[in-house]
């Protein structure tokens, strides 16, 4: 027994010291940057290494990085490495167990002076990036920053610190968690103070539209100073994307949740807590995808890419149906507040430009159902006292178990208020409609 001891020891010694040459040999292999390429996204990556017994040092380089579906032409990133050999990993969080650690000293170029990257990877900024690669073919890749500042026009953002932790799964797919101690904005007009903010973004891939997606951002507290002054506490906001199988030969539609709370809120205004829940689907996920590829081409000047094409894919989504529901809640005066909400737009396809668009054919075209439900002794401690005791003593405002209720139907260019037809033709050109 004490003999096969002594046996394994000795081969995981053996082990222990040959892999990391294997890793060397590994990472100086033709074969890296193309699977660097495939696992990122990034077609215009190239990496040269030289590599001892158990680490290696080299470099990297991306020409027009893709993000989100979007090539960066003018910008580019190049980056020295310093890599240790695993598979026992002395890293920032101890010993971990990969195939390799990286430290990178990346240097950014082609982006504005003001931009938050080029800041973050200024040559004197600090920032400390390091990445770890898995036997599995992940990567899980980390950026830290001490306290920095970085300017738009008459906009300051100051950054206490900043975390960034990005995992790539061999597959592709992408977690990217950014947190904050503290982000304070200052405008000429107002300023804004974030406490423990903290983003999570998941995507399919990173070189792709980030849809389907999801993005979720939670932070302590938020404080405003402008006109008037607003706190909010336990601020959560979640939005998830996900692609709807539809019929044969149909291209798949897209499915969007969103979801905000506020837990507390203080401020001139009698509301002290809100929610809302928004789901939209029926949505052409392809137009979806090109209309953000586009948006953002023309923030980036691209040439190529003009109003007149983001245009077109807005009208091409309204040609075709789509739905949308909202829930609305707020605590205000004492009593919880309701607004339920439907919309369904049966979409128009003889629509050819944004002109033919006007109030009127939208009102004709719209199928909307409201149901607003407010709590009756709560109101009777608001400015609304005396018209809500008028009204439901005149029949007007129904109650319903404490509650009072207001529902509204807008069909065919007309509103059912209560159950009282309001005809809006009068108000609104709404003749010629279009195809409903």
């Amino acid at each position: 027994m004490k003999k096969f001891t002594v046996l394994i020891g000795i081969v995981a010694i053996i082990l222990f010291a040959t892999i990391p040459m294997l890793v060397g040999l590994l990472i100086d292999d033709s074969s890296t940057a193309a699977r660097l390429r495939e696992v990122t996204g990034q077609p215009g990556l190239t990496v040269n290494t030289r590599s001892n017994w158990f680490n290696s040092i080299g470099t990297v380089q991306i020409e027009s990085p893709v993000v989100a579906g979007v090539r960066y032409e003018q910008v580019r990133l190049d980056a020295d490495l310093e890599i240790v050999h695993g598979p026992l990993l002395w890293t920032e969080q101890g010993f971990r167990f990969g195939m390799a650690w990286v430290n990178v000293t990346p240097v950014l170029q082609g982006l504005e002076d003001n931009d938050l990257l080029q800041t973050l990877f200024a040559p004197d900024s600090g920032t400390q990036v390091s990445l770890m690669a898995g036997f599995d073919g992940a990567l899980n890749a980390q950026l830290r920053s001490g306290p920095f500042r970085y300017a738009q026009r008459e906009r300051t953002f100051d950054f206490e610190d900043l975390q960034v932790d990005m995992d790539i799964t061999r597959s592709g797919a992408a977690t990217v968690g950014m947190n904050s101690t503290s982000v304070s904005v200052s405008e000429p007009l107002y300023a804004l103070t974030i406490d423990a903010l903290d983003v999570e973004l998941h995507s399919a891939s990173l070189d792709a539209s980030p849809l389907p997606g999801s993005l979720a951002i939670k932070a302590e507290s938020a404080q405003f100073n402008g006109v008037q002054r607003l706190t909010l506490g336990g601020i959560s906001i979640d939005y998830v994307a996900r692609e709807q199988a539809n019929a044969e030969n149909v291209p798949p539609s897209l499915l969007l949740e969103q979801r905000i709370q506020v837990a507390t809120l203080e401020s001139e205004l009698p509301v002290s807590a809100f929610a809302m829940q928004t789901r939209l689907e029926g949505v052409d996920l392809n137009l979806v995808a090109d209309y953000l590829r586009l948006q953002r081409n023309l923030q980036m000047g691209d040439p190529d890419t003009s109003a007149e094409q983001l245009e077109e894919v807005y009208i091409e989504m309204l040609r075709e149906p789509f739905t949308q529901h909202s829930l609305i809640t707020a605590t205000a005066w004492g009593g919880e507040h309701q607004a339920d909400l439907e919309i369904i737009w049966p979409g128009e396809p003889t629509l050819l430009t944004m002109e033919q668009l006007t109030l009127g054919r939208v009102v004709g075209l719209l199928y909307a159902e409201l149901e607003l439900r407010a709590n009756e002794e709560a109101l009777m401690e608001s400015m609304f006292a005396a018209s809500v005791r008028n009204y439901t003593a005149q029949g007007v405002l129904p109650q319903d178990n404490g509650d009072v209720v207001i529902t509204a139907i807008l069909q065919g260019g007309n509103i059912t208020l209560n159950e009282q037809l309001i005809q809006l033709a009068p108000f609104l050109n709404i003749g010629n409609a279009g195809t409903p």
